[in-house]
């Protein structure tokens, strides 16, 4: 059975990317540490202090998965729709308040960021990778998978296991996650489809957030996702300081039933009209994604069989009750009675 850190379910990976980052550090000589240093400590100040304020239920639950350069991703395991969302807008408005902060008016840079989401044990992997270089035995058979499920069955804290281990997730929807991060923008803050329909069906089911808009980016052939069919592209739009004059162009012509018709501006919907084309993608042969989140309002969402049938599998790994008796070391029969009992 899991333990530790090693919980099954569906995770939700936030991304917030520094846009012309490149050029701020060509430009401005030793001038752009401070700021660099500021995305790195500040935005996950201003972000506790966001979730704190106004969404507590996710306090001390985000936590950095990865630095990557320009970009900082956190994760969190939702458990519904509702954590889903809230997550999401907790980290969008801490971009915006980070840009006003630390960016606008002071550099040329500003922040694009997307949601991804992966659900473990299947179809995605929680690994455990050692942080040093270990001598192994050459004449051994280590079943890998028992050794990963022990090691992160055994940790009790993020912060032990950190001393030796660096947690790690691999699998479709990861590869699938980065795939699609690749198509944000400022004024756009992408989805995966399995993130797409965790936010729009919270969105069409709470009456105070169904006038919010689900954009489409396009369908777009992503290198080894789904054997290359074109693969759907949703979106949020974030809300910015300004709308930017795009933004105000698109919607004097069309208000987005114009696709294309503005430069890097796209059409939107209402959640309501894009459920059913999202079911259609999900349920669709060799679709990968997937949910499990218990807590869900849809009951779709609460469940996903494979996540249960895999953590079987890895528990029977452990698992030594059908074993049979090493008769070498059975101390049965007469050598149990002892020296001083009576034998035949």
């Amino acid at each position: 059975m899991a333990a530790g850190l090693n919980q099954d379910g569906s995770i939700l990976f936030l991304s917030c990317d520094l846009q012309n980052s490149t050029q701020f550090k060509q430009k401005s000589e030793g001038g752009w540490i401070a700021t660099f240093l500021a995305f790195y400590s500040e935005f996950p100040s201003l972000l506790a202090n966001k979730i704190t304020d106004s969404y507590p239920v996710l306090r001390d639950r985000l936590s950095l998965w990865k630095a990557i350069g320009d970009e900082l991703i956190f994760l969190v395991t939702i458990q519904s729709e509702q954590e889903c969302s809230d997550a999401i807008d907790a980290w969008t408005a801490t971009m915006l308040e980070f840009e006003i902060q630390h960016l606008l008016g002071k550099t040329p840079m500003t922040l694009k960021g997307g949601a991804f989401l992966a659900t473990v044990p299947a179809p995605d992997r929680r690994v455990a990778i050692p942080r040093t270089i270990q001598i192994s035995d050459g004449g051994s058979q280590i079943d890998v998978e028992e050794t990963n499920e022990a090691t992160l069955n055994s940790a009790d804290t993020a912060e032990a296991f950190g001393i030796n281990f660096a947690m790690d997730f691999v699998g479709p929807s990861i590869d699938t996650g980065f795939r699609v991060l690749k198509f944000a923008a400022r004024s756009y803050f992408v989805l995966t489809v399995e993130v797409a329909h965790l936010l729009f069906k919270h969105y069409n089911d709470d009456k105070t957030k169904r006038g919010r808009a689900a954009y489409l980016l396009g369908t777009h052939s992503l290198k080894g996702v789904w054997g290359g069919r074109p693969y759907p592209v949703f979106a949020i739009a974030r809300s910015l300081e300004a709308a930017t004059p795009e933004q105000l162009l698109a919607k004097a012509f069309g208000n987005g039933d114009n696709p294309g018709l503005v430069t890097n501006e796209y059409p939107h919907r209402t959640p309501s009209e894009v459920l059913e084309a999202i079911e259609a993608y999900r349920s669709a042969a060799a679709w990968q994604g997937a949910i499990h989140a218990p807590e869900a309002h849809e009951p779709d969402f609460k469940k996903h069989q494979p996540v249960l049938d895999v953590r079987q599998y890895l528990d029977n790994l452990n698992d030594t009750s059908e074993d049979p008796l090493n008769s070498a070391e059975d101390w049965g029969e007469e050598d149990a009675l002892g020296d001083d009992l009576p034998r035949d």
